[in-house]
């Protein structure tokens, strides 16, 4: 085993320090937070020293997060009987993600996954007198059961057909039978990943997890659904071999980013609304993955890690800030809206045309990419200092793409015809999302609000099903619901 991997492998084994150690409560406390900064340093060593980018840069991203987390959760919980309880989930969940984050084989991939999955059953069930919290917990860990069960199958039978244990053999050539058994393989991996970041229509898990403290969501969202991403990323040699199953990928990611953005515009509580958020984030993530974008999915997660552990331990300014800035724009004609639109993509495309002729290297987003971001500026072009402010987002898009390309390497996949098949219909939204915004009273916008308001129900089965599985799997005496 070279240096570098037992680094990584060093992080976990801190963050069980304050997990496993007999400290008073004070103590534990600085523990943790020595821990922080002891882990940032060290992986930030690997960032500048390592042969490679994508784990070292999460891991600093892990190290930072837990810092500014636990800092947070000491004043947050300040009072509360359950700190201890707290830390040492916060820990054995920290070491947990760090595993998966190093891991380089099946087996220290599912265990991490499986230590991470625990501690964050305990963390949800912080306050255990609350029914809705233990109904929410039950809910996320039957998910996180199926998700580690599926992956698990998976492994096996990645390992059969290619008689190797590590990640960066699953997309070595295959004949025959070998090839067909990793081709299923593939598909349980993209059904685990799905469930574990909570795309649609196995959402309801994340966005019904809101009992526990803040600094528990900020864990959840922040870290531990992005590591489905780092997972995507170390598999790039399957989804390269297996394109029907990188093609799925890029459709699932494509519908849940879809629909999960246009039900968060609907979404009244701060907590929900940024819930929503992820599953739609996640859904891009996902996309870009089966795009073969991994350089962008590596830019995504690590600007969402940082984004939603800022958004989720501010939520009390948030308030502040959704009552001045609400999410449902005031009405606009329809052909403002559609002028907007355009302008957004043509400014995105001009930015693109204008940093080729400055340098060719400069990866330019494929077809389906630049809808989506162009469409996303539209809203700042309705006035000069948006249009300044859209224009400068463009540059900075693009020079940060220009360096996680240098950082990550990708493998793209055409998918032309489903590209623009996808651009169409994120145009189509667009545009069906302008004309609700102005007949905001139609029979029609009431009924699409009211679905929208629901979560395209899409959840109703799944709850269902996973409720009577709880109620058969918990003991009597002890169900609450």
């Amino acid at each position: 085993m070279s240096a570098l991997l037992v680094s990584h492998h060093l992080l976990a084994v801190l963050w069980l320090l304050p997990a496993l150690l007999p400290l008073a409560d004070a103590r534990r406390w600085q523990l943790a937070t020595a821990c922080g900064w002891a882990g940032s340093a060290l992986a930030l060593g690997l960032l500048l020293y390592g042969d490679s980018v994508a784990a070292p840069l999460f891991q600093l991203l892990i190290q930072l997060l837990a810092w500014v987390v636990l800092r947070f959760a000491r004043r947050y919980l300040q009072g509360e009987p359950g700190q201890m309880r707290f830390l040492r989930a916060a820990g054995w969940l920290l070491a947990g993600a760090t595993l998966v984050v190093a891991s380089h084989d099946w087996l220290t991939l599912l265990a991490g996954w499986a230590i991470t999955s625990r501690a964050l059953h305990t963390l949800l069930t912080y306050y255990p007198d609350r029914p809705q919290a233990l109904l929410a917990a039950r809910r996320e860990a039957l998910a996180s059961r199926l998700a580690e069960g599926t992956l698990l199958l998976a492994a096996l039978l990645m390992v059969a057909s290619t008689g190797s244990l590590l990640l960066a053999d699953a997309g070595t050539t295959l004949h025959g039978a070998a090839n067909l058994v990793r081709g299923v393989a593939a598909l349980l991996v993209v059904l685990g990943v799905v469930i574990k970041t909570a795309l649609l229509p196995f959402h309801g898990w994340l966005t019904q997890v809101m009992e526990a403290p803040t600094p528990v969501s900020a864990f959840l969202h922040a870290g531990v659904v992005n590591l489905s991403g780092v997972v995507l990323i170390k598999l790039a040699g399957l989804w390269q071999a297996v394109p029907a199953a990188a093609m799925l990928l890029t459709v699932w990611g494509a519908l849940t980013a879809a629909l999960a953005s246009w039900v968060m515009l609907t979404r009244i509580s701060i907590k929900l609304r940024l819930a929503w958020s992820t599953c739609a984030q996640m859904g891009f993530m996902v996309l870009e993955c089966g795009l073969g974008l991994y350089s962008l999915a590596l830019l995504h997660l690590a600007a969402h890690s940082v984004y939603k552990a800022h958004a989720f331990l501010s939520s009390g300014n948030q308030v502040r800030h959704s009552i001045q800035h609400p999410a449902m724009a005031e009405p606009r004609a329809p052909w403002c809206h559609l002028l907007q639109g355009a302008a957004g993509v043509a400014a995105l495309l001009a930015s693109i045309a204008l940093w080729h002729t400055l340098a060719d290297e400069v990866p330019a987003p494929p077809l389906l990419l630049t809808a989506i971001i162009g469409l996303g500026l539209a809203p700042l072009f309705g006035s000069l200092a948006g249009a300044a402010a859209a224009l400068l987002l463009c540059q900075l898009y693009l020079l940060l793409h220009t360096v996680f390309a240098g950082l990550q390497g990708d493998a793209a996949h055409a998918f032309v015809w489903l590209q623009w098949l996808l651009a169409t219909a994120f145009a189509a939204l667009y545009l069906l999302q302008g004309w609700l915004q102005w007949q905001p009273h139609h029979p029609l916008s009431r009924r699409l609000y009211a679905l929208a308001f629901g979560g395209l129900y899409l959840d109703e089965w799944w709850t269902r099903r996973s409720q009577a599985l709880a109620r058969r799997l918990t003991p009597a005496g002890a169900r609450h619901d």
